[in-house]
C-alpha cells in the first residue's frame, strides 16, 4: 500500500528539483502495517490488497533480508483451492481473478494509494535478484511509463494508447547468490509519461508453479548521463558479441550454461537461446539489445545487426 498523495507528491518535487526520478521505496526498507496480515512494502502493493478476492488470497509477498540494509521482498507462487497464486507484487493495483488469465495489475488514478506519479524518461532499469523456480517457472520484471488516465499490464487497448515506454526482464535462470540484471527501456513516444507502473512476479502469469521464490532488492532507474545500457555492458570485459548475415556471434570466454535473449525495437522478446560462438538470426537489419545471462550476473548490450 501507498503513503498519502502528499508524500508522494513531495518525493516527485524533490526528485525533480535535484537529480532524475527514482522508484519510492527501491530497496524495500519501509514496510507499512508491519506485524499485520496485510504488511506491504511502502508504496508496493501486491494480492494482499487485490481490488477483489483479497481475503482468499494466500500470504504470497514476505519481507526478507535483504541484499543491503535490513529488507528485500521475496515473492512466492503458492496454492489457494488447487489454484497457483502467483507471487506478485505492482506500484498500482492488483485486479485478482480466480482465473489467473483475467488477473492484471493497473494504475488507478482516483486513488493515490494505487499509483505512482512518474515524469521522467529514463534508458534503463537496474536491480538483484535470487531466483528459485519450480518445474521450468519463469518470473518477470515490467515496467510501463504512460500517460493518461488507465493502463494495466497485461496492455489493453487503453494501454496501447497511453503507452510511452516499456522494460522487460524474463528470469528463466535459477541465481542462487544475488545477482545484478539490467533491461533497456523502448521508447513509442516522445511524449513525457506521467505515471510509472511495475509487475514483480515470481512465476509466469498463467500457468506458475507452487514453490517457486524471487528475491528482489535494490532497483535503480538509469539515465543517459549516469550510465547507458552500452556503458553496462563495457563492464564486463569477457563477453563480446556482434551480429550481420544472418547470425550472432559471442566471443566468450566459458559459455556453459550462458544464456541470450534477443528484444527488438518495440520491446518484443524475438529469439532466445543458449550462447554459443554462432547462432543463427533470421531478422531484419536494426537495432536490437541482446541480454547475456550467467551464474555471475546479467548484461544487457544495444546492438545494430547489418543483414
Amino acid at each position: 500500500m501507498k503513503k498519502s498523495l502528499l508524500l508522494i507528491s513531495s518525493v516527485a518535487i524533490l526528485s525533480n528539483a535535484f537529480a532524475q526520478q527514482q522508484i519510492p521505496n527501491a530497496s524495500f526498507e519501509d514496510w507499512d502495517d508491519e506485524g499485520t496480515a496485510i504488511m506491504e512494502p511502502t508504496h508496493w502493493s501486491s494480492l494482499k490488497t487485490a481490488d477483489a478476492q483479497a481475503s482468499l488470497a494466500p500470504e504470497v509477498l514476505s519481507q526478507s533480508e535483504g541484499r543491503t540494509g535490513m529488507h528485500s521482498v521475496l515473492l512466492e507462487v503458492k496454492s489457494v483451492f488447487g489454484i497457483s497464486a502467483n507471487g506478485i507484487m505492482t506500484t498500482g493495483r492488483i485486479h485478482a481473478d480466480l482465473n489467473p488469465e483475467n488477473g492484471y495489475v493497473y494504475t488507478d488514478v482516483t486513488d493515490p494509494r494505487w499509483n505512482m506519479p512518474f515524469t521522467d524518461r529514463p534508458d534503463s532499469l537496474v536491480g538483484w535478484i535470487k531466483y528459485e523456480p519450480k518445474d521450468g517457472d519463469n518470473g518477470k520484471v515490467e515496467v510501463l511509463l504512460h500517460k493518461g488516465t488507465e493502463a494495466q499490464i497485461p496492455k489493453n487497448q487503453a494501454t496501447l494508447d497511453n503507452t510511452i515506454a516499456t522494460a522487460r526482464f524474463d528470469i528463466e535462470t535459477t541465481y542462487t547468490e544475488w545477482t545484478r540484471f539490467s533491461t533497456p527501456f523502448t521508447y513509442e513516444s516522445q511524449e513525457d509519461p506521467e505515471y510509472i507502473l511495475f509487475a514483480v512476479a515470481a512465476g509466469d502469469s498463467t500457468v506458475s508453479n507452487n514453490g517457486t521464490k524471487l528475491w528482489i532488492d535494490d532497483l535503480e532507474l538509469i539515465y543517459n548521463e549516469d550510465i547507458s545500457v552500452n556503458d553496462l555492458a563495457q563492464q564486463n570485459n569477457d563477453i563480446h558479441l556482434y551480429g550481420m548475415k544472418g547470425f550472432l556471434y559471442f566471443d566468450v570466454e566459458n559459455n556453459v550454461n550462458m544464456k541470450y535473449n534477443v528484444i527488438d525495437a518495440l520491446g518484443r522478446n524475438i529469439q532466445k537461446g543458449k550462447v554459443n560462438s554462432q547462432v543463427p538470426f533470421n531478422h531484419s537489419s536494426g537495432i536490437y539489445f541482446i541480454q547475456v545471462s550467467s551464474k555471475q550476473g546479467v548484461f544487457t548490450k544495444k546492438v545494430y545487426i547489418q543483414q
